[in-house]
């Protein structure tokens, strides 16, 4: 099911509305918490993500905390959408806190991947939400190059957990991918079969760590991997 999220689409009463009880300073400070959270997370999956805080104090002036807004086109201070509305009532009848993952469209008509998170306080109120928002409509390769590539130089080895990965690891991979997302009519399977090929024809199992890097990509184990690449150099033989 696509839910529309638009910023001008909030409900009257979200635009005027605030919390059913009076926010605690503890309540804000609780809430800020989570700023850094949002931080490492952007920083991590480059600027296709969106992450945004609400908070239920008021509605109408509910985005707390938001990094890479472009995506949805929404601004700090802008009041909660139409289905953050829902979620916040939904929160406020005790009802599952975490929603998702599920599909979004800006006012532009991008497609997003979403997931939403409430936060509770102290006294299990609810107080606001945590919002991870992906743009699906980007180019498959310029989001795993980012993605992939968005490790901080700074670090050493020993802090960076998948070391070694050249930028040729990370350019190679997106551009295969995005040459396969284009194919139609193929199995998710021989999919993955043929970016193995692809990948093994240019080298890139060489290099340290890309075992680990493509199965983690593709979301297979790398025992997987591991698999497709001895079947490329012992292919099964036919009888008969």
């Amino acid at each position: 099911m696509i839910v529309k999220e638009v910023k001008k689409h909030a409900m009257q009463e979200a635009a005027n509305g605030e919390a059913r009880v009076p926010f605690s300073t503890e309540d804000r400070v609780l809430l800020e918490r989570y700023f850094l959270v949002a931080e490492m997370i952007s920083r991590c999956c480059g600027s296709g993500c969106e992450v945004l805080i609400y908070s239920y104090e008021d509605y109408g002036k509910a985005i707390i905390k938001i990094i890479n807004g472009h995506v949805s086109g929404r601004s700090l201070g802008d009041p909660i959408t139409e289905f953050g509305l829902k979620r916040a009532k939904a929160a406020f009848e005790n009802q599952e806190d975490i929603t998702g993952p599920y599909l979004a469209r800006t006012m532009g008509g991008a497609l997003l991947k979403g997931i939403t998170m409430v936060i509770r306080n102290e006294e299990n109120r609810p107080i606001g939400a945590f919002c991870i928002n992906i743009d699906l409509s980007i180019p498959m390769e310029r989001f795993v190059k980012e993605f992939l590539l968005s490790i901080d130089q700074s670090a050493t080895a020993d802090e960076i957990l998948v070391p070694d990965l050249s930028e040729k690891v990370a350019t190679v991979l997106a551009e295969e991918m995005d040459a396969l997302s284009r194919v139609t009519g193929v199995s998710p399977s021989k999919k993955n079969r043929r970016l193995v090929t692809a990948l093994e024809g240019r080298g890139v199992f060489d290099i340290k760590g890309s075992v680990e890097l493509v199965a983690g990509t593709l979301g297979v184990t790398r025992h997987t991997i591991y698999k497709y690449l001895r079947e490329l150099k012992n292919p099964p033989s036919i009888n008969g």
